[in-house]
């Protein structure tokens, strides 16, 4: 009977190992069976290739990217510093060689032109439109023969450049803006210290001018320069430049 009982042991458990692909052996009465472990071959690692390869595949799936064309070639056959195929929303930093840094990266910012890094002289931003701002440029470059002053209209790069610069909107053209390297006036302060700079008798007015409060002088300037369209008319062009003997005295750019 006992023997009858091992030997559907023996089979049951033959009958497994085979389907786990074990050898088989006999066990002996008294004994346990020794066990044989089959060591798999290295390429069975892989013998399910949807429980690696295709979960990585369905990773590299799950998010759409959407890609910039390329920019187009360089003139001269380089095409250094072309736009690469890089998903929106990624920061990258594009170097001279045209290699383009890992996502995530940030890149330097921008350098900011500085007007005052050759030429120190104040710049005098006027609303290149006004006929009242352009007739006192006018009579302002005639009383400067020593180019104290250089000038750029509101409307032009250069004074929105400068009126970002003096932390005011680019977009300001409300008031004439005195720009010094490190310091800025406007309204009547910037009338008045222009004048002092001039040729006499216009520093002897500006000193008469000092003394008056500055918010009634303020209150003076904005009556006149919220009307000055009003008053004095506009030209339908800026102007930008001088097309005369004061041509490098107007940044455009």
């Amino acid at each position: 009977m006992n023997n009858s009982l091992t030997f559907v042991e023996w089979n049951s458990q033959s009958v497994m190992r085979a389907m786990h692909g074990l050898p088989c052996t006999r066990p002996y009465a008294g004994q346990v069976a020794p066990v044989t472990q089959q060591v798999l071959p290295a390429a069975a690692a892989n013998r399910n290739p949807a429980s690696t390869r295709g979960f990585t595949l369905r990773l590299s799936r799950s998010r759409p990217s959407v890609f910039m064309p390329a920019a187009a070639p360089r003139a001269g056959g380089s095409n250094a510093g072309a736009a690469s195929n890089v998903p929106v929303g990624e920061n990258v930093t594009a170097s001279t060689s045209g290699a383009v840094a890992a996502p995530g990266a940030v890149g330097a910012p921008a350098a900011v032109r500085d007007d005052f890094a050759v030429d120190k002289r104040p710049i005098i931003l006027f609303d290149g439109v006004c006929n009242l701002c352009n007739g006192g440029v006018n009579f302002m470059l005639d009383n400067d023969p020593n180019g104290v002053f250089r000038l750029a209209a509101l409307q032009s790069q250069a004074g929105r450049r400068l009126l970002t610069r003096c932390g005011r909107s680019p977009n300001d053209i409300s008031s004439i803006v005195l720009v010094e390297k490190d310091r800025h006036f406007v309204r009547s302060e910037a009338i008045l210290r222009i004048g002092a700079a001039l040729r006499v008798p216009l520093p002897l007015l500006a000193a008469l001018g000092f003394p008056v409060p500055l918010l009634l002088r303020d209150t003076l300037y904005d009556a006149i320069a919220n009307n000055r369209y009003s008053f004095f008319g506009r030209t339908d062009t800026c102007r930008l430049r001088d097309a005369g003997n004061f041509a490098d005295r107007f940044l455009v750019d």
